[in-house]
C-alpha cells in the first residue's frame, strides 16, 4: 500500500506543474511640454518603443502542448485620447518543432485581454525572448502636460 501512495503522490505533482510567464523591461516615453510650441503646428502624434522593448518568456509546459499569450492594460492615470498598442516583433527561441503564430500588427490595448500570439512549444517546455514593441498614439496639444501611467498585463494559458 505504501508504494502505491508514493506513486500517486509523484504523479499528482508531475501533472500539477504550473506555467509561468516573465516579461523583461518596461517602457517610459517622454515628450517635453516645450516641444508643443503653438497650436496648428504638425506634431508627430505617435511614439514607438524599441523593436524588442519587452522580452516575453513562457515556461512550465508539457512537451508538445499549446499555449496562448494574452495582453491587456490596467490604467493608473491615463487619458482616453491616448491609445497604447503592442505587437509581437520576433519569434523568440523554443523547441525545434515549436510554433509561434498570430498577427505581428499592432493591437490596441484595452482592459479586455486579447491574444498577442499563440502556438505550440514542440519538443520544449516553453518559448523565450519573444520581442514586443509598444506604440502610443493620440498625443495632442489639447492634452494636459503631465505623467500618464498604465500597466501592461501579460497572461499565458494552454
Amino acid at each position: 500500500m505504501k508504494n502505491s501512495l508514493t506513486i500517486i503522490f509523484i504523479l499528482f505533482f508531475g501533472f500539477s506543474m504550473g506555467q509561468s510567464i516573465t516579461v523583461s523591461s518596461g517602457w517610459s516615453a517622454s515628450v517635453l511640454a516645450s516641444t508643443y510650441t503653438e497650436a496648428g503646428s504638425n506634431y508627430n502624434a505617435t511614439v514607438s518603443s524599441a523593436t524588442s522593448q519587452s522580452l516575453v518568456s513562457i515556461s512550465g509546459f508539457p512537451i508538445n502542448s499549446s499555449y496562448t499569450v494574452r495582453i491587456h492594460k490596467t490604467d493608473i492615470d491615463w487619458n482616453a485620447s491616448l491609445l497604447l498598442a503592442a505587437r509581437r516583433r520576433t519569434t523568440g527561441t523554443g523547441g525545434s518543432t515549436g510554433t509561434i503564430l498570430g498577427t505581428t500588427s499592432y493591437i490596441t490595448l484595452s482592459s479586455t485581454p486579447q491574444t498577442l500570439y499563440y502556438g505550440n512549444v514542440g519538443n520544449s517546455t516553453g518559448r523565450s525572448n519573444v520581442g514586443v514593441q509598444y506604440r502610443i498614439s493620440g498625443r495632442s496639444v489639447l492634452l494636459p502636460a503631465k505623467t500618464y501611467q498604465t500597466t501592461v498585463v501579460y497572461t499565458v494559458s494552454n
